[in-house]
């Protein structure tokens, strides 16, 4: 890096960071230094070297990495400073703004999953939003398939917006992104935000607005992860396709393949009796 940051502000705190406002000595320009706050404990340095290195795909969407020092005594990352994230607008945003929000969410998740790493903590106040109105997600806790250990602790999550079974301390995954995707459009929709082991369907809670919506939130957050849909049938879904006939095309799919794997078990039995008898 060859500026300085100079410190300006203490902006807030995460769960094992602080992030302050800095001033770039090369540009004069203000940014977002995220450091980290436990830096003697090596699982949670682990972690932060994760987070950036995901950060550092350039997946689009996600918050760019502009700078970053993981040797130093307490390791930080450099971001592009924010005008605020998703959370006060949550319960008021019309049914245009709502579906632009979920559509784009869904594409930087989309994104981010096919390169075989996962989010792990959304929810509303890690999607920022930038001074032109642009979405940008934050804050990935670095636990996707490219991460060599585990931590229990830093499996990741929050209360309310993780899945049933990253509550049960089982590691994040996309289809547990999934559900906290879904969890998070609830309380854009409805402006509340929702509870451990609460059925997140708000259709059964008597929501008219948003169908489209309400059925993402309902296939989503449903508990066993196999019945989710992945981030690629959301948008289908979004593009106008219902739930339902994704879910038949699901089936034929696995009938299809069912059905490929015994015939070809029966061509090859068939072949192993042809080579016993000629001998």
């Amino acid at each position: 890096m060859s500026y300085q940051l100079v410190p300006l502000r203490f902006l807030g705190s995460g769960g094992h960071a602080d992030i302050y406002v800095a001033q770039r000595t090369d540009t004069g320009e203000q940014v977002a230094v995220k450091m980290l706050r436990d830096h003697a404990r090596p699982e949670e340095r682990k972690a932060f070297l994760n987070e950036a290195r995901i950060l550092g795909l350039g997946v689009p969407g996600l918050i760019r990495l502009l700078s970053s020092n993981m040797e130093a005594d307490r390791p930080f990352y450099e971001m592009p400073l924010m005008g605020g994230c998703l959370r006060p607008h949550a319960g008021k945003l019309n049914d245009r703004q709502l579906h632009a929000v979920a559509i784009e969410l869904a594409q930087t998740l989309m994104a981010l999953h096919a390169t075989r790493d996962a989010h792990g903590d959304i929810k509303p106040d890690n999607i920022l939003l930038s001074y032109n109105g642009q979405l940008q997600v934050a804050d990935p806790l670095g636990n996707g398939a490219h991460c060599t250990v585990w931590f229990a602790e830093n499996r990741g999550g929050t209360p309310g917006y993780w899945a049933p079974e990253i509550r049960a301390n089982k590691p994040i995954s996309s289809t547990g992104d999934v559900y906290s995707y879904g969890a998070t459009l609830y309380e854009l929709l409805t402006g509340k935000r929702p509870q451990d082991g609460q059925r997140l369907d708000p259709s059964a809670e008597g929501f008219a607005k948003s169908p489209k919506i309400c059925e993402i939130i309902a296939a989503c957050c449903q508990f066993d992860p196999a019945a989710r849909p992945s981030m690629q049938e959301v948008v289908r879904m979004l593009n106008g396709e219902q739930w339902v006939n994704i879910q038949a095309s699901r089936i034929q799919r696995q009938q299809f393949f069912a059905g490929s794997i015994v015939v070809s078990l029966i061509a090859l039995a068939l072949w192993g009796f042809r080579g016993i008898k000629t001998t």
